[in-house]
């Protein structure tokens, strides 16, 4: 009975936003547990892979294209996915637009683009599903956020306020909508990389850094989205779990 809490078959999910990275890992990991997926995002090789995942297992994939930082699109696309299945059960935002650079340096236009890509993006979609998922009396709503969020870094100011932003909003909802069978909550990601043997190249002057060692694999998020998104969490909210190989945990 415990197992089949986590599956999430016959549900509709959505991975929305501008990743390098997430698109993909997340979206296969949602439709190896069973559920239809949508990608919504700008047309681009990233969001094919994703949706190739999604094919490959079976399930149900559409590509709702969208520029995640106009909210009319992004209603647009939203409207599509619930008109084809009826419903939408997660929402998964994964925007990670990054900028490395000194604050007095920071442009007035990369700033906004920054708050933009990564706060106003996942505002958008939160609010476009709000209302389906406040109707079915049920949703699970998952941010990937970076853990300087919480935590500063030099040269990533606009980072770290946009970060934290998200953050914020995921705390924000999840007291919002307690009493209305919503979960959000938010995913702290640490440093990885796509390939084993560079994320645990022992040379990595950066991984000293991690307690683990080692730089995270997209398997170590991939379990933690699908637990989130499943029926096991009803009671799991407003929560920021780290995924990060101990390196919030040291001082």
């Amino acid at each position: 009975m415990t197992a089949k809490r986590f599956e999430l078959n016959g549900k509709q999910a959505i991975v929305a936003g501008e990743s390098p990275f997430w698109s993909k890992y997340i979206a296969a990991a949602l439709a190896k547990a069973g559920a239809d997926v949508a990608i919504i995002g700008k047309k681009s090789t990233r969001m094919d892979a994703a949706l190739n995942e999604v094919k490959q297992t079976g399930r149900t994939a559409l590509a709702a294209v969208a520029d995640v930082t106009s909210a009319a699109q992004v209603k647009t696309a939203v409207e599509k996915v619930h008109s084809q299945s009826g419903k939408i059960d997660i929402l998964v935002n994964v925007a990670d637009i990054r900028l490395g650079k000194p604050f007095l340096d920071t442009s007035e236009n990369e700033w906004q683009a920054v708050m933009t890509g990564n706060l106003v993006a996942a505002m958008n979609t939160c609010k476009a599903v709000g209302p389906i998922m406040l109707a079915q009396k049920h949703g699970r709503i998952i941010n990937l956020v970076s853990c300087l969020a919480e935590r500063g870094m030099p040269n990533s100011s606009a980072y770290c306020v946009a970060m934290g932003g998200v953050l914020q909003l995921t705390r924000a909802l999840s007291l919002e909508w307690a009493l209305e069978g919503i979960t959000v909550n938010a995913i702290g990601t640490g440093w990885f990389k796509e390939d084993k043997k560079e994320a645990f190249n022992e040379a990595d002057p950066l991984a000293r850094y991690i307690p683990a060692k080692h730089y995270g694999l997209p398997d170590d998020i991939a379990p933690v989205v699908v637990y989130l998104a499943s029926d096991a969490t009803s009671f799991t909210t407003g929560q920021f779990m780290y995924v990060d190989g101990a390196l919030m945990a040291h001082a």
